[in-house]
């Protein structure tokens, strides 16, 4: 079965305590919240954004291509916790790279391992992929954190150019592989 066909079939995922469904400009409130405290998003965004920023982000990285990007709801309280997304997906090389972030008021809570877990098992299960990618900065120790919980494992370490400051920086690579899961 094709990965994008099964994607769309997976555009909606419920897990115990949470709801991924897909990002939708209503979520743009909520999204300017997050993006406009520096605090919530060191590694993934180069400093506070305004309004026009975080829009534009939202549209140009989260709706224009919105098979693989979910974003994260608390089950019952509908409340907007953050996102999570495959990308660089390489479907017919079966494997994705997963990006997430979560609301720094719900830090160390398990929200993004009970996310990454079951987005996995689905990512195997259901969809057709092989393999699983999580690139961390060095210093992102929750993000590697998470990962190691959810089963990744460290393959690499490495230098690379930082995509805002496009300075050397410190990486890890970590990857599930479908037969790790079994």
């Amino acid at each position: 079965m094709d990965i994008w066909v099964n994607l769309a079939r997976f555009s909606e995922i419920e897990t115990q305590g949470l709801l991924l469904k897909p990002v939708s400009f209503k979520d743009a409130s909520d999204f300017y919240e997050l993006t406009r405290d520096p605090d919530n998003l060191p590694f993934i965004f180069p400093a506070r954004a305004s309004r026009f920023e975080s829009d534009y982000l939202l549209v140009h990285y989260f709706l224009k291509e919105p098979l693989g990007k979910w974003a994260i709801f608390d089950k019952s309280s509908q409340e907007f916790l953050g996102m999570i997304n495959l990308e660089s997906i390489q479907a017919s090389k079966g494997w994705a790279e997963i990006g997430y972030f979560v609301k720094r008021s719900h830090w160390g809570k398990g929200i993004m391992t009970e996310t990454l877990r079951t987005l996995s098992e689905i990512a195997f299960d259901a969809i057709g992929f092989q393999k699983l990618i999580i690139i961390t900065h060095q210093e992102n120790v929750a993000s590697q954190v998470v990962a190691q919980k959810a089963g990744f494992h460290l393959v690499k370490h490495y230098k690379g150019s930082d995509r805002y400051t496009h300075k050397m920086r410190d990486y890890f690579r970590f990857e599930l592989k479908k037969d790790d899961m079994t």
